[in-house]
């Protein structure tokens, strides 16, 4: 079988220490009440640990429920959202530092800049597009930084298979599912917010 040029690409810089952490998370709170409790409890473990928080600005559904948590909790966080979103998202006004950018690819590259992490909570369609194009971008070794998904009920399950399914399917090499790591709750957050 042959090579693909991918496969032979030099590997990215390991990242450094986590400063920040980039959460994706839906604007919506989703049927399940455990994922807004899930998304309070990243919220405040990043603040404890101080480690900022960076994620889309908005203050609704998940995206709120985390970026209070750790405001309530003494934590640093930045939002980072579109102009043409900053009302229909109504962007959260406690935020520590709020950046608005002229577009959603400008927000992208923007908050993945701020952040030494990426942790991917409950979402729809946005997070699953800022999800892939991170992992996109750490298979073409733009990157080497943490990408973890995190989410009650077995919610990136399916996620997951599609990912292996890619692999069988001879889309891409087994190495993109070594991309991910999936943590079960916010204390596994903080044990590996605490690994050098």
């Amino acid at each position: 079988m042959r090579t693909h040029p991918l496969d032979s690409l030099p590997a990215a810089i390991p990242a450094g220490p986590v400063r920040s952490v980039l959460v994706f998370c839906g604007s919506r709170s989703g049927s399940d009440p455990r994922h807004a409790q899930l998304a309070a409890a990243v919220g405040r473990t990043l603040a404890e640990r101080g480690v900022g928080l960076v994620y889309g600005g908005g203050a609704l559904g998940l995206m709120g429920e985390c970026g209070r948590a750790a405001l309530a909790a003494g934590g640093r966080v930045e939002g980072i959202i579109p102009r043409f979103l900053k009302d229909w998202e109504v962007a959260e006004p406690l935020c520590n530092e709020m950046i608005v950018v002229d577009s959603l690819h400008s927000r992208k590259h923007l908050m993945f800049e701020h952040a030494d992490a990426v942790l991917a909570l409950p979402g729809g369609l946005g997070t699953l597009d800022e999800l892939v194009e991170v992992l996109s971008w750490r298979n073409l070794r733009l990157h080497a930084k943490p990408v973890w998904l995190m989410g009650d009920g077995d919610f990136w399950q399916p996620f997951l298979a599609l990912l292996d399914h890619v692999v069988q399917s001879g889309f891409a090499s087994a190495d993109i599912t070594t991309y991910v790591e999936c943590l079960p709750d916010a204390d596994a957050l903080a044990a590996a917010l605490s690994l050098p």
